[in-house]
């Protein structure tokens, strides 16, 4: 294990520094907050749920302009979710302890679980449909949905974090 402060994680996005500063933050900030946490993630459903309606919108300058929206939206909910999560979904094992490298396992595998699940019930669905010859998607309808799913799969770890962390409101 390198010990140098300056070491930058690049497959998780954070460095050392930048994770140590995460964790020992003591200010009282709102983002910490569980309620405002679990805002975040039910706003973040909302957005990327958003993103799967608007494939199916029929104009395509509206189309283009709620997709847009939503995923600046869901971008800027993905950062706000690291920062009140303390990075601890993006840490690498190293520098997380027991019960945060817990927390941090435990999200991964829930949020896998419900990947494997989406990708699995849209294959169901695809494979049903082209065996009553009824097409699902058309080709504009495909960008939305893989942005929705590549979101929802940067999100998913922060999400499930975000709500399972205790409060700290008693700092």
């Amino acid at each position: 294990m390198i010990e140098g402060k300056a070491k930058v994680f690049w497959l998780h996005g954070v460095s050392r520094s930048g994770v140590h500063r995460a964790l020992s933050d003591s200010k009282r900030s709102i983002y910490y907050r569980r309620t405002f946490r679990q805002a975040l993630v039910i706003v973040s459903v909302i957005a990327t749920s958003t993103l799967v309606v608007a494939a199916y919108l029929s104009d395509g300058k509206t189309q283009s302009y709620t997709v847009g929206v939503a995923l600046a939206l869901t971008i800027v909910l993905y950062m706000l979710l690291r920062k009140s999560c303390r990075l601890i979904a993006e840490s690498p094992a190293e520098l997380l302890d027991e019960r945060l490298l817990e927390i941090r396992n435990q999200a991964y595998y829930v949020a896998y679980q419900m990947l494997a699940f989406s990708v699995g019930l849209l294959v169901s669905f695809i494979w049903m449909a082209s065996r009553f010859d009824v097409r699902l998607l058309q080709p504009n309808q495909l960008t939305p949905l893989v942005l929705a799913f590549v979101m929802l799969g940067a999100l998913l770890p922060n999400m499930i974090v975000a709500w399972m962390l205790p409060s700290e409101e008693h700092l």
